[in-house]
């Protein structure tokens, strides 16, 4: 289920537990979304100027779903002195197994790739513990403390905005809510959770 996980060349790191005061599915939810990249990680990585979501179409699958999602939202951290060649188009492949882990593979310039998988444990209907291994073949020289440090930066971005979402719950049946194209991956995840037979408010 963890791409690269065990290939040669990969480097394996397992970072802390993240606990989140929130319900899982909305963890998960806030993952898949693309569109949040330009407002929640601009400390971290992102560009506020970059708000534009390109069209995506996520693909049903046995367990879920999965996405590719190509735009020129650069995945160098902020603090970074490394740049994409000009026009280069960032792929982030989603592979969404329903209930609640999410695996994200970023392709960086010159093959390099970082996985990420974002496993929402739920501890209540209102506390997620996120588990959140990585992979990747490059940078290998970055002591892992650094890179813990790092992903505790986003997921402290994501977490703030998980945990002011309102309904708490997750609405399943479309109509609750307005949905605008950049959803896409929002509304293949609730119509996956009702096709397993969740009801129309999700909180378990």
């Amino acid at each position: 289920m963890m791409p690269h996980w065990e290939d040669a060349g990969f480097q394996q790191i397992v970072c802390p537990h993240f606990d989140v005061a929130g319900f899982a599915g909305r963890q998960v939810e806030g993952f898949l979304d693309v569109a949040h990249f330009a407002w929640i990680h601009t400390e971290t990585f992102a560009d506020p100027e970059n708000q534009a979501v390109p069209p995506y179409n996520p693909v049903e699958t046995s367990y879920g779903f999965s996405v590719d999602y190509w735009s020129s939202v650069s995945n160098y951290s902020a603090d970074s002195d490394r740049q994409a060649p000009e026009g280069f188009q960032w792929l982030r492949h989603f592979e969404m197994h329903l209930p609640f882990t999410a695996t994200l593979t970023i392709h960086f310039p010159q093959q390099e790739k970082l996985v990420i998988m974002n496993a929402a444990s739920p501890v209540s209907a209102r506390k997620t513990r996120l588990f959140a291994p990585i992979a990747r073949n490059f940078d290998l020289h970055i002591p892992v403390a650094e890179v813990h440090a790092f992903n505790h930066r986003v997921f402290e971005e994501d977490r703030l905005m998980v945990e002011t979402q309102r309904p708490e719950r997750l609405p399943l049946d479309l109509t609750l809510e307005a949905h605008i194209p950049a959803d896409r991956s929002s509304i293949a995840y609730r119509r996956g959770l009702k096709k397993q037979g969740f009801g129309d408010f999700f909180l378990v």
